[in-house]
């Protein structure tokens, strides 16, 4: 199927309607959100699945109310999908093809294809390709359309803003054979402009490049992405050849879209390579697999490479998605139990029954069912780390044992007398607000403050805007390798969206919707009504992506700089920082602390 531009399809047996089957992956029903949408309500929203693999489509029913089937045999396991053969869904039946046979080409209708209507055809099968693949293809069949002497598609170097060639045809034409002052008519009309050579002999600049070539006539547009010029569509005819007409003019205009798309499409791609080559680097020893560019979350993990160096206990806080346990794990692998085992208990998903055994351990015969001793994961993490999640869901009861291990390092088993001794380092996570659980009575004061020895607050990825775009590719780039389809990438709609939406399920609620979008959108672009991205929680215009910060945020953002600005003074002289700021020594140890400011950073 790759090699041709053939795609396989289902015929309607009724009025003989084809939908085209494209994607290694397809969802088939009624929704517009189906790769082969079917629009008919007897049809269910979502029947059946469609997977490219060995050679041909696998077929797996999806609702089992949807009544599907082949050859007229219920569907009830995946099926391969024979050339000719019947589908049946609903009151619907299809004949499925390898491809379009509603005419010897495969383009359903008759009589001649219009250059125009052939050259998007050509363009369906070679975006099956890379666009790098098939510039030349288009430029030449652009030039051949149009009877041009030469043709030329132009790029725009982001970083330095040259002109690089792209792809000119015939290969004979030089490098040089493009007029800039052409290119710089274009980009200040920001249209296309029509010339001969009438009009750059009446202009005192040297048209060197036009003169030295023949060239009689010109056809020049710039191509554009939201506003910004990302290359030129440039075609020339010689002296001797008959000039380009207005009608050839609007031919050309018609194309600019289309040409325009395929260098958005490369510049997406070159943002993927660049992605994964900024992944690549956020994914080495240094960084662990915490992807960001972000400086708020380059300022909080290099606070935690620190918090990593020590052995106290520490409290990780943040919103529910933030990333908490992926911290938690960096935190461990970069301290010196990471050759130690790993442990992760959440506390709030374990019956509370059971929550104090699964800690702890017991011996036989402690409880009806203990048949046998159980060791806790305090004693099988031995020395490594043990991550106790959502630690505010934690029993009183159980509260009180838990300090007593960070204050005593042992632990008894329930039903048990002896004491064994426990070396595990304790991290604990929560997106509670834990000094008000304390003041309201449901988190003990005592162990609240064992367990804030260090703490590390994540932020909120509405506060992480530089993340966004980069965590979308990475999710792009993940389950396109996990669903083996082709890459695929956002459109500038979809870009805009996700930057303009506050993000409350953060880093989750991201993963989410991109992993949504890679399996419904048929497209190899997701466009940014893909993203289905609830309207009401969007950033108004009067809103900073780095603005609009509570009270609290503000605050502690003014405590951090004017205590790093005391301490750069005093060269991190602490009492002299305290008199400077005008508060207690021991206070801003306190503050200090809690921000993660380490005066010995200060110190000449």
């Amino acid at each position: 199927m790759s090699s041709t531009d053939r795609f396989p399809c289902f015929v309607d047996c009724s009025d003989n309607r084809v939908y085209p089957i494209r994607g290694r992956v397809a969802t088939v029903g009624s929704s517009t959100e189906c790769h082969v949408s079917i629009g008919k309500p007897s049809v269910a929203p979502r029947a059946a699945h469609l997977l490219f693999s060995e050679g041909a489509y696998r077929l797996q029913a999806l609702d089992e109310k949807g009544g599907v089937k082949v050859n007229d045999k219920p569907c009830s396991d995946s099926h391969r999908l024979s050339h000719g053969e019947t589908v049946t869904i609903g009151p619907l039946r299809l004949r499925y093809l390898e491809h379009d046979e509603s005419t010897e080409d495969g383009r359903s209708g008759s009589g001649p294809v219009s250059p125009m209507r052939g050259l998007v055809d050509a363009v369906v099968g070679l975006l099956r390709r890379s666009e790098r693949e098939v510039y030349g293809d288009l430029v030449g069949a652009v030039s051949r359309l149009l009877v041009c002497d030469a043709a030329r598609l132009i790029g725009v170097d982001p970083q330095s803003g040259d002109h690089v060639t792209l792809a000119r045809y015939p290969e004979s034409a030089g490098l040089e054979r493009y007029s800039q002052r052409a290119l710089q008519w274009a980009e200040e009309s920001g249209a296309t402009v029509l010339m001969h050579d009438i009009d750059w002999r009446k202009t005192d600049e040297p048209m060197t490049s036009l003169e030295r070539n023949a060239v009689g006539s010109v056809l020049c547009a710039p191509l554009r992405e939201e506003g910004e010029t990302i290359g030129y569509l440039y075609l020339d005819r010689l002296s001797d050849a008959v000039s380009f007409q207005e009608r050839d003019r609007e031919f050309f205009d018609a194309l600019l879209p289309l040409f325009s798309e395929i260098l958005s499409n490369d510049k997406q791609r070159r943002r993927q390579r660049e992605t994964i080559a900024r992944l690549q680097d956020s994914r080495s020893p240094s960084r662990g697999s915490i992807v960001h560019e972000s400086r708020i979350m380059r300022e909080t993990i290099e606070y935690a490479e620190k918090v990593a160096k020590t052995d106290s206990p520490v409290l990780v806080l943040g919103e529910t998605g933030t990333g908490k346990e992926l911290l938690v794990r960096f935190i461990h692998d970069h301290s010196s139990r990471a050759s130690e085992p790993y442990r992760a208990i959440n506390c709030g998903a374990i019956p509370e029954n059971l929550i104090e055994s699964e800690l702890f351990g017991h011996e036989k015969g402690s409880f009806t069912g203990a048949t046998s001793r159980k060791i806790g994961v305090f004693e099988s993490v031995a020395g490594g780390t043990l991550f106790l999640d959502e630690i505010g869901e934690l029993p009183l009861m159980l509260q009180v044992k838990l300090l007593r291990v960070l204050q005593e390092e042992e632990i008894v088993r329930i039903g048990g007398a002896e004491t064994i001794p426990v070396r595990a380092r304790i991290i604990a996570a929560t997106n509670k607000d834990l000094e008000k659980e304390v003041r309201e009575g449901a988190f003990r004061r005592d162990l609240y403050f064992r367990l804030n020895v260090l703490s590390v607050s994540l932020p909120p990825l509405a506060r992480r805007e530089r993340d966004v775009l980069l965590l979308a590719e990475y999710f792009i780039c993940r389950y396109a390798q996990q669903f083996g389809m082709a890459g695929k990438t956002l459109s500038p709609s979809a870009r805009k969206a996700l930057l303009a939406y506050r993000w409350p399920g953060n880093v989750r609620e991201l993963e989410n919707v991109v992993q949504k979008a890679m399996v419904l959108s048929g497209e190899r672009t997701i466009a940014g009504t893909a993203l289905d991205l609830d309207g009401e929680t969007l950033f108004t215009d009067e809103e900073r992506r780095d603005g609009g910060e509570t009270l609290k945020e503000v605050r502690a953002r003014a405590e951090r700089e004017a205590i790093r600005s005391a301490l750069r003074k005093s060269k991190g002289n602490v009492s002299l920082s305290a008199k400077l700021l005008d508060v207690d020594r021991k206070w801003l140890m306190k503050l200090m602390k809690e921000h993660g400011i380490d005066p010995d950073d200060y110190r000449a």
